[in-house]
């Protein structure tokens, strides 16, 4: 006797294996879905059997691996078939279930992507909040927080009536960047550090055709984390940046004050424009800004 374990969220995908033992009549438990029942030649409701009077060549089908009948053929030592879990499967509930509320919901009919904006960021705060205490189920629950708000805006841009797109287009976009930008990792070729950084950002700034190495830097982010991102990049740039005037990068908090916060953002834009300056100026004179010399050329003019 055979135990056909079908999975509850997708119960449509029956496993290759199954296939020869279900060319018959089958016995399904309660939780089979009506839809799967018409694939079958032939089905007989089992809620009430009793495993003495089961047929020896009888096939179960059934979604619930803990159905008392299930385990009571397990027990018998009874051969199992089930469709192999595969990591991300429970991802489809979830877009499932977004894409009913955004269609039913009353609150999450109304939202747009501005409407979410500060949701998003509270749930990135609450996530490295979470980080930072080293609590592994209050991660997973944040975790499950910041996925809501990925699958809201998807499901928000799908409605989109000009240029919409959809989870699986953002999924692909991910598959897509990763798998371009490290394929020495993927294939094989190379497993050092140093050589998959270089790669990824050599692939990176061939994707991006940047007219300026801060290009693709947010500028709403909190000022001193977009400090550290320039300097991040002016440093790749081989920018001297030594160079930039110490109260740049320096807070200082005083009382009754302007916002400490606006003033650096203030003094980060500044440093980004005289960087572009620079840089329209290296182009009008067909500088190659590749080293540090070749920036200080320009800065000093």
């Amino acid at each position: 006797m055979t135990v056909v374990l079908l999975d509850s969220v997708r119960p449509e995908l029956i496993p290759l294996r199954a296939c020869r033992y279900l060319r018959g009549p089958v016995r399904v438990t309660e939780d089979v879905p009506g839809t799967v029942l018409w694939e079958f030649d032939g089905v007989e409701a089992v809620f009430d059997e009793v495993l003495a009077d089961t047929p020896p060549d009888s096939v179960l089908v059934s979604t619930d691996p803990d159905h008392r009948l299930v385990r009571a053929r397990v027990a018998r030592g009874e051969q199992v078939i089930d469709v192999r879990s595969v990591s991300g499967m429970a991802l489809l509930e979830s877009v499932a279930l977004m894409d009913r509320l955004r269609r039913n919901g009353p609150w999450e009919s109304m939202q747009t992507h501005r409407s979410l904006r500060r949701y998003l960021l509270e749930e990135v705060y609450e996530l490295l909040d979470a980080i930072d205490a080293g609590d592994a189920a209050e991660l997973e629950e944040e975790l499950g927080d910041l996925l809501l708000q990925v699958l809201f805006h998807a499901r928000i841009a799908a409605d989109d009536p000009e240029s919409p797109f959809d989870i699986d287009d953002v999924a692909r976009s991910f598959t897509t960047k990763v798998m371009g930008r490290t394929p020495g990792v993927l294939s094989g070729a190379h497993s050092d550090l140093e050589t998959q950084i270089r790669e990824w950002e050599e692939r990176k700034a061939a994707e991006k055709k940047r007219g300026s190495v801060l290009d693709g830097v947010a500028t709403t982010q909190p000022a001193l984390a977009l400090l550290q991102k320039i300097l991040e990049r002016l440093t790749a740039a081989s920018y001297p940046v030594d160079t930039i005037p110490a109260e740049t990068w320096t807070v200082t908090v005083t009382a009754d004050d302007d916002s400490v916060e606006a003033q650096a953002r203030d003094r980060a834009l500044a440093l980004m424009e005289s960087v572009r300056v620079a840089e329209a100026r290296a182009k009008e004179q067909g500088v190659e800004l590749d080293s540090r010399e070749a920036w200080e050329s320009v800065l000093g003019n």
